[in-house]
């Protein structure tokens, strides 16, 4: 399980080291620098000119003692000094331990870096929280213009620890070396396109210190998977009823991706909820399926073990019956789509249900902007928690699952995602694996994961801007 820590937790962290274990910072830089430069030997044996760009502040140090022991090693660094603040503290000493052995900051030029073979990237550690202003701006345009293949200490330079969001520019690196503990904002939003490989140092802490502070959220790693094993004694009543409500016109698609995914999900009845006129297609796209009409609701909702409203499910007066009926219900639930437009109409807390908002309906919902939510996802969903209660999934790079304590985050996945009937899949996922008796936040997080797992099957055979939901549907009987 991959652990991932904020800002303020790996500051903290770091702090508690040099204090309460009497660690030399110094020797964290050192050992940083020592960890760089086996990455560097092991990624880009053939690298000999090393343009190591430092900024002021501990990162800076990082970059100084890097260069000291590529000098030692055979290479060629190259220093650049960004910056009109001194150096302090510690990495003033590693810049200190680099002159005396003839290593001294030069000018950043362009043509400095297309000499290079490699980029180091040590402008800013995580504790950047502000826009990135001149002259650093200027040097981060200089980097990723360079074409050359770069390598981040701890964070690329303009990337939000906490949020993966771009703090104006940001270095787009090939590989970043974390140092200590998995920063958050490396593995959401933006995090991902600028950090390329992430690889992680602990540099030698004791595992005292590093659990001391308990993660902010959790991520499976790609050989953790849990699964849903049956017995041999067993029959389709012990899986579990689920019903889902949506297809209004023009509309069909989207349920029947729902209740594929449903039936996919080892949900032993999926039953359905649509517009009398789409039932024979519904059963003729997909035999298993059970579809019935409205009238039917009151005796269907009653058998349910799970519910699932909002796919296809519009917003005309068959929608809001419908939605209203649902809301009236006590079992566990999941809203997606219109089924979240209705609730941000009129909003209400519940705690059994599971909401999967992407970031313009988690923006509705909160009364904000699409670009407040993605500036800081985690505010959001702690907000959406807050305001409507039971277990949040916040779509997106880094979907987030929080249910008032755990939170985690689903780092599988890829772009070829972003296309219509995506979140239906997910939504009769969630709803399959709830019906079957999971816990809400067990069911929503293993929901996400298998959906983006599969998702990324898909693209081992066909590229990317041609999948579909459809694709990842066939795809989800491997797990």
């Amino acid at each position: 399980m991959l652990k991932l820590y904020t800002r303020q937790q790996a500051q903290l962290i770091d702090q508690q080291a040099i204090e309460q274990d009497k660690l030399s910072g110094l020797e964290l830089i050192h050992q940083a620098a020592a960890f760089a430069l086996d990455v560097i030997q092991t990624y880009w044996p053939k690298a000999k000119q090393m343009a190591i760009i430092c900024g002021t502040g501990h990162n800076g140090g990082d970059g100084y003692a890097l260069a000291k022991l590529a000098q030692q090693a055979g290479l060629a660094p190259h220093l650049y000094q960004v910056g009109p603040m001194p150096l302090l503290g510690d990495a003033a000493k590693a810049r200190l331990e680099a002159g005396a052995v003839g290593l001294f900051p030069q000018t950043l030029t362009q043509e400095g870096l297309s000499q290079a073979d490699l980029i180091v990237d040590g402008l800013f550690g995580i504790g950047l929280n502000r826009p990135i202003e001149s002259p650093f701006s200027e040097a981060i345009n200089a980097i990723n213009h360079a074409a050359k293949p770069v390598l981040a200490l701890d964070i690329p330079s303009g990337l939000d620890a906490n949020s993966g969001h771009i703090l104006g520019s940001a270095v787009k690196a090939d590989i970043t070396t974390s140092f200590i503990v998995h920063k958050i904002g490396l593995f959401q939003n933006y995090g991902p396109d600028f950090s390329g490989k992430v690889l992680l140092n602990t540099l030698d802490l004791s595992t005292e210190r590093l659990t001391a502070i308990p993660p902010t959220a959790t991520c499976w790693q790609a050989t953790a998977l849990p699964s849903l094993k049956r017995i041999k004694n067993t029959h389709k009543g012990s899986y579990g009823q689920a019903l889902l409500i949506g297809g209004n016109k023009h509309m069909l698609g989207a349920i029947a991706l729902a209740g594929r995914a449903c039936l996919r999900a080892g949900t032993g009845l999926v039953k359905i909820i649509s517009r009398e006129e789409h039932l024979v297609a519904l059963t003729q796209m997909q035999p298993e399926l059970m579809c019935y009409p409205t009238k039917d609701f009151a005796q269907l909702a009653s058998r349910a073990t799970a519910i699932g409203i909002g796919p296809g499910l519009g917003q005309d007066n068959w929608a809001w019956q419908l939605y209203e009926a649902t809301c009236k219900l006590d079992q566990p639930m999941v809203l997606d789509a219109d089924a979240l437009n209705c609730l941000a109409l009129d909003p209400f807390h519940y705690e059994r249900w599971v909401l999967t908002p992407h970031p313009a309906e988690a923006a509705r919902l909160l009364e904000k902007s699409t670009q407040a939510i993605q500036q800081d996802r985690m505010a959001a969903i702690h907000a959406l928690h807050k305001r409507y209660g039971g277990v949040i999934v916040l779509k997106g790079t880094g979907t987030l699952i929080y249910d008032g304590e755990q939170l985690a985050l689903c780092q599988a996945g890829n772009p070829g995602m972003a296309t219509g009937g995506m979140g239906d899949v997910l939504t009769g996922l969630i709803a399959g694996y709830i019906a079957q008796g999971l816990s809400l936040f067990d069911a929503a997080r293993l929901g996400v994961e298998i959906h983006a797992r599969a998702a990324d099957r898909c693209i081992e055979t066909q590229s990317e801007a041609s999948l579909l939901p459809s694709d990842v549907i066939q795809q989800l009987s491997r797990f």
